[in-house]
């Protein structure tokens, strides 16, 4: 009851004690037990006010004393005076446990509005929705996001109101299999209605709300709209697939130009001699350049683009073949016989390894490869007599754009190539001295891969990170 009431209720039950003691001393002179009606306004101040029912126990305990001094025949006696005393006590005692009462109330509604805060600063959308449809609590995102006040959405079915209709019943049916506790799924994707019709897309979790008694009362959503989201993610898919198609046209081109340059730098270099041989020989090397470039951009593509499938690969016959694309260098290769967990593109580790020792190296650069078993681990080496890698530069090489302080010129894409391919097959790569101490005698570039145990293995003849049938890269 608000306080406006709260006077004349109380001033209206005192006036009718007071007629009543009247009425019962004065006209009647009955001492007839009537008193226990001005327990009615003596506990309504009790619960209203806590202390101050004290004085209207105070005020109706002299009524009742003063009234029977003045107006009774009989005398005043000892069930009169403890009538009165128990007036106070019972104002005592309802006061103080109207003070408790009035007490927890307030701790619990300084939880609720310290929850409600804690609801309020979150991110998302937090809605409490009741077995029967409708919506117990709802945070200040959730009405923002919907476009409603909060007593809008209190009480009202929240599946009428907020749910489109396409998407009504299906929610209906998944909300009552998980308030009725079966299995199903406690996030997923929807959609909601604004208050002006407008559909939103959102992702939502839930949670059972239960009782102390472990009964299910509600679920409680959390919900983030991901429309925006979702539409830049679409943007970006469609800007992806744009760039990955101007990317094939144009590096399908480069390949069948340099395909072309490449037979006629060939030809050009069997029929001259002197100057202009050695011409050739760097515009040839131009080209290889060119190729090496579109090659690495192929092979990030395709690193970015998919997840990795690993399957058992012949070891040997990768390092095989890349070893005959480079018939004019000089590389030593025992051997193996380790079959590991990889995919087609292991190739494309071989290929820059070796490519690095031949680029950085003079014409006369020994490379050597070798493979050693231990275990389910299968280590590879590939050692040159070149010029080494600095040990300030040993731990960026393996990076992004980072070619190192040497002669020749490089994009710094292959060894970055190397690191994320041998990542990807659940290795790691590194780079020593061939010589512990001297880096300047050549440098070893180990990684290792996985062994498998599939004896379904098969070759794998390297082609290129076309990601196309028949579209392989050509050699250099």
């Amino acid at each position: 009851m608000e306080e406006k009431y709260r006077i004349p209720v109380i001033v209206t039950l005192l006036i009718c004690s007071v007629v009543l003691t009247y009425w019962f001393h004065a006209i009647l002179g009955l001492g007839t037990v009537f008193s226990h009606f001005f327990y009615i306004p003596i506990m309504l101040a009790a619960l209203w006010w806590e202390r101050r029912s004290i004085v209207v126990a105070f005020f109706l305990s002299g009524l009742l004393l003063l009234s029977g001094y003045l107006f009774r025949a009989d005398v005043l006696t000892l069930n009169d005076y403890g009538r009165a005393l128990m007036f106070i006590i019972v104002a005592c005692a309802v006061s103080y446990l109207s003070r408790q009462l009035n007490a927890e109330r307030r701790e619990l509604a300084r939880e609720r509005d310290r929850a409600q805060k804690y609801l309020d600063v979150a991110g998302v959308m937090l809605v409490a929705i009741n077995t029967d449809q409708t919506v117990g609590l709802i945070n200040r995102r959730g009405c923002e996001l919907l476009g409603y006040r909060e007593d809008e959405l209190l009480g009202k079915n929240w599946f009428d109101l907020v749910v489109p209709e396409w998407r009504r019943e299906a929610a209906r049916r998944t909300f009552y299999r998980r308030i009725s506790g079966d299995a199903v799924a406690t996030e997923g994707e929807g959609a909601v209605l604004k208050k002006g019709g407008e559909e939103r897309l959102i992702e939502w979790q839930n949670t059972v709300l239960t009782d102390e008694e472990g009964r299910n009362v509600g679920v409680l959503f959390s919900v983030q709209d991901i429309t925006d989201r979702r539409a830049a993610e679409d943007e970006l898919k469609t800007a992806w697939e744009e760039a990955n198609l101007y990317l094939d046209i144009m590096g399908h081109d480069i390949n069948n130009a340099n395909t072309v340059a490449l037979c006629y730098a060939d030809m050009l270099e069997g029929t001259l001699s002197g100057k202009e041989k050695e011409m050739v020989r760097k515009m040839r090397a131009g080209v290889c350049r060119s190729i090496g470039i579109i090659r690495n951009v192929s092979t990030i593509r395709v690193l970015h683009s998919s997840e990795p499938v690993l399957k058992a690969i012949d070891l040997d016959s990768v390092i095989r073949s890349e070893i005959g694309n480079h018939p004019d260098s000089k590389i030593a290769y025992g051997g193996t016989g380790a079959i590991v967990a990889a995919d087609e593109l292991l190739s494309e580790v071989l290929a820059n390894l070796i490519g690095n020792s031949i680029k950085f190296g003079s014409p006369d650069v020994d490379i050597g490869i070798k493979v050693l078993e231990e275990g389910d681990l299968v280590t590879v080496s590939v050692e040159d007599t070149g010029p080494g890698v600095p040990d300030a530069e040993k731990p960026l090489i393996f990076s992004r754009l980072v070619r190192g302080n040497r002669k020749a010129s490089g994009k710094g894409l292959g060894l970055y190539i190397v690191r994320m391919l041998v990542e990807r097959y659940g290795g790691r790569v590194w780079v020593e001295d061939r010589l512990p101490g001297s880096p300047e005698a050549g440098a070893v570039f180990r990684f290792t891969l996985r062994a498998s145990r599939d004896a379904a293995a098969r070759p794998v003849v390297a082609a290129g990170p076309s990601g196309k049938a028949g579209c392989a890269l050509p050699r250099c």
